[in-house]
């Protein structure tokens, strides 16, 4: 005995792409925002320290990096130190909580990191940690 079936043997079944195709589109638009939300920081030679700590929390700083030129940047973007002042006032605006973070490479001079912590001093910044790998 035979069972019928509802679809015949000559009967050509169909698979609906669409829904796949949208699947990866959504899949690809994920991606590429995703990839542009990552941090861009400017290339220091951070120096090794033996009692360098990682802190507890380091999300929601400001990071000021400074690299072997001497040059500051306010995440990617090149700042004078008159806009660094500038632009640490609008930030502590906007927090008062403001922690600062000093990415700054081994080869840059005391005088540089002294202007960034005079400039958030006369601003009134007073949570600065600089980056150090552990020894």
């Amino acid at each position: 005995m035979k069972i019928q079936s509802k679809y015949d043997d000559n009967d050509d079944i169909e698979v609906d792409m669409s829904p796949m195709i949208d699947m990866v589109f959504l899949l690809l638009i994920f991606f590429i925002v995703a990839s542009t939300v990552i941090d861009q920081k400017v290339p220091v030679k951070i120096p090794k320290a033996a009692y360098a700590k990682v802190p507890d929390d380091t999300t929601g700083r400001l990071v000021v990096s400074v690299n072997k030129d001497n040059e500051m940047f306010v995440g990617p973007m090149p700042v004078t130190l008159d806009q660094l002042k500038e632009r640490l006032e609008i930030e502590l605006e906007a927090d008062p909580n403001l922690r600062i973070l000093i990415r700054s490479g081994k080869e840059v001079k005391y005088k540089t990191n002294e202007k960034i912590m005079e400039a958030c001093a006369e601003v009134g910044a007073n949570d600065l940690i600089y980056s150090a790998f552990e020894e």
